[in-house]
């Protein structure tokens, strides 16, 4: 029988991460140009998105074991509706309130624990819309969805800042918070809950996230792509520096740091698309990735000491390679880990490329503050040269076999099914 991708389910969930990726978008926009506005300063900004990440980081362990224990669709659903409360009674709040650090910074983490409880539940939610045959396209589809709201919301978002402040922002997201739920909840697929264990709460949490650890100890290739996501986002961390760069430097200015997100979000959605027209051979996924993230350290490592139209053409082709190689990642990750323990190996996955974010976001900011920022870039774009060399390329970590499997043959989904009922 043939696979079909866009089924009832897979189309409200389609439409309802747009909704949700809209505001998100906006949200995140106007935070940082917010926060470096009434600050003036790099370390703060780079402090203010790093703390706004520590849930990222403490939560998953504990959501994991927490989602996988119950039907993540539920959990999707009520978070979502929780989150579009919380928005309102924010965009209410900031129009009363003068700028405050503080307030700002907790505003964010309290979404960004929201946050947390919406991307596990996602990823739990997903695979159970696809069939397994379809990851790759689906994947593909779905991971356009951020991009072209990138595209479509960055210059809207700066626009509505400037002329009416961030309450507005707010307002937006707690209304499309809640039609995304209102679609979400009228998806359905059967979902099979683990056994009602009779140890109490806390020893079972304890049990699910030793679990989640020892799975990535017993899964070499898995494990060391992680660690290597790790040291990726500390030098994606680099990007706190965008908007003070380009306000600093003469003849750059908002309106083209508005156009590079733009253009950085029309890469990825490049990339979606010929992701999901042209299927990557099994066997050349590794090699590409290899060279995609050899090529992301160096752009990003000498972005700054390029010339403006020059650093448009690397976020171009840096989005189009980066949605490749994290459709590949996703798809193999799906395939692999079996459904109850997607969640927490998730949640691991969360958790050390938080960490990474913060420590990159926070260093970044501090060292812009006493030394160029090409300085700042060669430095961290050298860590992930040398984290491809040491964790994704030698033989013994066995990534080129975990990127390569090919899952999408009948013979080999049967091997992965029983591999992982073992497990």
């Amino acid at each position: 029988m043939k696979s079909k991708l866009w089924t009832k389910n897979y189309t409200l969930c389609f439409i309802g991460t747009i909704l949700s990726a809209l505001g998100g978008i906006g949200l995140n926009v106007a935070m940082s140009v917010l926060v470096f506005k009434e600050t003036q300063s790099t370390a703060l900004s780079g402090m203010f998105a790093a703390i706004s990440m520590i849930p990222n980081f403490v939560l998953p362990v504990f959501m994991g074991s927490f989602i996988d224990r119950r039907h993540p669709l539920k959990v999707l659903v009520c978070n979502e509706v929780a989150l579009g409360a919380f928005f309102m009674i924010v965009s209410f709040l900031v129009t009363q309130l003068p700028f405050n650090y503080l307030f700002y910074l907790v505003i964010t983490l309290c979404i960004s624990t929201f946050g947390v409880i919406s991307e596990l539940a996602y990823q739990s939610v997903t695979p159970h819309i696809m069939d397994r045959k379809m990851y790759p396209k689906g994947n593909a589809a779905l991971s356009t969805i951020y991009p072209m709201a990138q595209i479509v919301m960055t210059p809207i978002a700066l626009f509505l800042f400037n002329q009416f402040g961030v309450a507005l922002i707010f307002l937006f997201y707690g209304f499309t918070c809640w039609l995304d739920a209102s679609l979400e909840s009228r998806i359905r697929f059967e979902y099979e809950l683990p056994e009602k264990v009779k140890e109490n709460r806390v020893k079972q949490h304890i049990s699910d996230i030793k679990d989640g650890f020892f799975y990535l100890k017993d899964h070499k290739a898995i494990s060391s792509v992680f660690i290597y996501f790790f040291v990726t986002m500390m030098v994606y961390g680099l990007n706190v520096l965008y908007y003070p760069y380009f306000t600093q430097t003469a003849g750059f200015g908002d309106a083209n740091y508005s156009l590079l997100l733009s253009i950085n979000g029309l890469g990825y959605l490049l990339g979606g698309f010929f992701h999901y027209f042209v299927q990557i051979p099994h066997n050349r996924r590794f090699q590409v990735t290899v060279i995609v993230y050899l090529i992301f350290n160096l752009l990003e490592g000498t972005f700054f000491a390029m010339p403006l139209i020059i650093m448009f053409a690397t976020k171009l082709l840096l989005g189009m390679l980066g949605m490749n190689t994290a459709n590949i990642r996703t798809s193999a990750l799906q395939a692999y880990v079996p459904n109850k323990m997607r969640a927490k190996v998730n949640a691991m996955y969360s958790v050390m490329v938080s960490i990474g974010t913060i420590i990159g976001q926070a260093l970044a900011g501090w060292m812009a503050e006493f030394m160029p920022y090409i300085q700042v870039s060669l430095i961290l774009g050298g860590l992930g040269m040398i984290a491809v060399i040491v964790f994704i390329m030698p033989p013994k970590n066995k990534v080129k076999e975990f990127l390569n499997f090919n899952y999408t043959e009948d013979v080999k989904e049967v091997v992965v099914e029983e591999a992982t009922q073992a497990i």
